[in-house]
């Protein structure tokens, strides 16, 4: 059985609340100062704030879903719903990605980021307005769309014509294909292994179903009812260690995210700094937030000030 699956007891008071409520800190901060720290365009910090509060959200929802009270007390949640909602696992990565690639060269790659989901927005407007071409209240919608978008456009500094000749933003499998920087060598380990099953899972793949948590596939979560009656019980049995590793994966994620924030924008106040080092204290622990600390988060820190005395920049 694989490092991870083994039983580890942490004490999810430790870091469960305590990393929410820092999270929350970090949207405002980035929010409210990110302009004075990222040396990019002035919506940088309002995009990677949104992707932050994105990943707090993820992380609050799967905790909320999860919670011994539901779980116990609830007679309709379901096994299922605790192993369907980890598919938000993948958007967890993927907002690390942005994040990460935003920040490795903001004045570049937030234009580049706003500006192709405008370009998005505006191309699935065309089609849509093609498709519905002589429709008045298709037609009105879309119009109505397209003035919003554009006044947004302006309000962005940009041009639509900077606009439409953006390249799309590389999804992370792309990103991470031929891997030339540090940060995309490092992303490109949560296309791999353990952390592609979320992919998989996500769309359905039948790989997904095939995947496992010790002796029970994952598709057995869904199938439950069809299995023999002694072997229900025993997949029941797995159900909180399920849980737990995945959910100890979601909360490392956001752990990184806020992490690769503050290493970038170094603020000051809230005692960030301790607060970050708590949380990766109480989850170290569990082997694969070792693995991401070791091979990455330990030096990043160690590098940019992060430490727990007084939680002040150094």
């Amino acid at each position: 059985m694989p490092a991870e699956y083994i039983p580890v007891r942490i004490d999810a008071r430790k870091f469960q609340e305590p990393l929410g409520r820092l999270a929350a800190t970090m949207v405002e901060k980035v929010f409210r100062e990110g302009r004075t720290h990222i040396a990019g365009p002035a919506y940088a910090g309002e995009d990677i704030a949104a992707l932050l509060r994105y990943a707090a959200s993820i992380y609050n929802l799967l905790n909320y879903l999860n919670a011994d009270e539901r779980r116990k007390e609830d007679c309709d949640w379901h096994s299922r719903y605790g192993v369907t909602g980890m598919t938000l696992v993948r958007s967890l990565i993927d907002c690390l990605y942005n994040v990460s690639a935003i920040l490795d060269d903001p004045a570049a790659k937030a234009a580049s980021y706003r500006k192709s989901g405008i370009r998005q927005v505006l191309l699935e407007l065309d089609e849509t307005a093609e498709k519905f071409r002589g429709q008045p209240e298709w037609e009105a919608y879309i119009e109505q769309r397209r003035y919003a978008i554009t006044l947004f456009v302006r309000m962005s500094g940009l041009t639509l014509e900077e606009v439409m000749s953006e390249e799309m933003w590389p999804t992370l499998g792309r990103y991470t294909r031929k891997p030339s920087t540090e940060n995309q060598r490092f992303l490109r380990r949560f296309t791999l292994i353990e952390w592609k099953q979320y992919s998989a899972l996500s769309h359905g793949a039948c790989e997904a179903f095939l995947g496992n948590l010790g002796q029970y596939p994952i598709g057995a979560y869904y199938m439950h009812d069809f299995l023999p009656h002694a072997e229900r019980e025993k997949l029941e049995d797995t159900i909180d260690l399920f849980l737990s590793t995945h959910l100890g994966r979601t909360a490392t994620l956001l752990l990184c995210i806020v992490t690769e924030i503050q290493a970038h924008c170094r603020f000051h106040g809230a005692n960030i700094n301790q607060r970050i080092c708590d949380v990766w204290e109480a989850l170290l622990p569990f082997p694969v937030t070792k693995e991401l600390y070791d091979g990455r988060y330990a030096r990043l820190m160690r590098d940019r000030g992060i430490s727990p005395h007084g939680g002040g920049v150094h």
